[in-house]
């Protein structure tokens, strides 16, 4: 079992908050390229592998993030567009609940920091305790953090800090165009 330590990760996080202190004040999304509007729900970790099985037999691209976190707001953007591309299912799990909780307040601020960088795709706000996803996920510690899985469920690769668009883009493009093993299809 490769278990880190991760105690200094909570003190981490909130040194982040209070660093980062909220979005980066930019707005994000250019001028008339808002998307539709991401749903929305709070989910433990089992929710957030029942959301991954469910896209099984496509590409799916899971991005852990927060809207205290400069560089992962700074990213959204960016990854929106990407998602509006064909080829690969976005997934996003904000943390913001380990700093503001589980109520109406981080909702708010997580569809805000949403809709502000024009992102689409859905988004669960995780509302479980650290050391599971952490250990589930094997979260390096600082966020933004991204993993890619191929069609069968297996992770490709992962990128920790502010996913390079250009290379998240081929690594779809050959997740997507490996043939799938047993299907026959779609």
């Amino acid at each position: 079992m490769n278990r880190r330590s991760w105690v200094p990760l909570g003190a981490a996080l909130a040194c982040l908050a209070l660093a980062c202190g909220g979005t980066s004040g930019r707005s994000g999304a250019a001028a008339g390229t808002k998307g539709p509007e991401a749903t929305v729900s709070f989910s433990d970790l089992d929710g957030i592998h029942r959301e991954l099985a469910a896209h099984r037999g496509r590409p799916v691209f899971l991005n852990f993030w927060a809207s205290w976190c400069v560089p992962c707001v700074q990213e959204l953007p960016d990854l929106a567009s990407l998602a509006r591309e064909n080829g690969a299912i976005f997934i996003g799990v904000s943390l913001d609940s380990w700093v503001t909780g589980n109520g109406a307040e981080t909702e708010i601020k997580v569809k805000r920091a949403l809709a502000e960088a024009g992102v689409g795709y859905p988004n669960l706000i995780y509302r479980g305790d650290q050391d599971p996803l952490i250990e589930g996920f094997d979260l390096p510690g600082p966020i933004p953090y991204s993993v890619l899985y191929d069609p069968q469920g297996q992770q490709v690769q992962n990128w920790a800090g502010k996913a390079p668009i250009g290379e998240v883009r081929v690594a779809i493009a050959g997740v997507s165009a490996r043939p799938q093993a047993g299907s026959g299809g779609r």
